[in-house]
């Protein structure tokens, strides 16, 4: 029941637009009914920005003796550092990742515009995943990077994000945060540090 976003809307009138006119070029109808339909007008609002201080504030936060919360803390790390999407981060396999070249290679079922992708991460990142491994590994043995204990499959997008709203409230910081912030962060980090736009659509997909 909660309100529908103008940008929702914009992409169900382009998503159908795109289906008249296939139909209208093959002659299944004669008058097209998107003709006319324009999409709505907006102010496309800034993204929200992590500053330093507020990410050393939520890091801080995780319990890492708890495998919940320890994954987590692994998570927000490896999608700061990466630039990866929940999703894809997610469904990492073991197999997937590559620590002594420090990269990811993220399979065309797991990203949003279904092409193999490679993503990178720092040397510190890499210290937080091998020791993430090493304590994954005695209480859970599953193919997934970070799986849920009980069952050893991944971790569901929505429960990361019910858990994410909690760190946000224990460090102080805005609920309107979301993990897809650690997304945009990563770009414009990049941005900020002399990346090129090229590279930059590249590592993000």
């Amino acid at each position: 029941r909660k309100p529908v976003s103008i940008t929702t809307i914009n992409n169900y009138i382009r998503n159908i637009r795109v289906f008249f006119n296939w139909m209208e070029r093959e002659y299944i109808i004669r008058k097209n009914p998107m003709k006319r339909i324009r999409q709505l007008k907006y102010n496309r609002q800034a993204k929200v920005f992590l500053s330093d201080e507020d990410l050393k504030k939520l890091l801080s936060k995780f319990d890492k003796s708890y495998f919940t919360e320890h994954r987590d803390y692994v998570m927000v790390m490896l999608m700061l550092d990466s630039g990866m999407r929940l999703g894809e981060c997610s469904t990492v396999l073991v197999t997937d990742l590559e620590l002594g070249r420090k990269r990811i290679n993220l399979r065309a079922e797991e990203t949003k515009g279904r092409k193999d992708r490679t993503v990178y991460f720092s040397p510190k990142t890499e210290i937080v995943l091998r020791r993430w491994l090493q304590f994954k590994d005695r209480y859970v043995d599953s193919e997934y990077l970070f799986p849920v204990r009980e069952r050893g499959s991944h971790i569901q997008v929505g429960n990361f994000e019910s858990n994410f709203k909690k760190y946000l409230i224990r460090s102080g910081l805005n609920e309107q945060f979301t993990p897809h912030c650690l997304r945009n962060n990563f770009a414009k980090r990049c941005l900020m540090n002399g990346m090129d736009i090229y590279t930059l659509s590249k590592l993000l997909g």
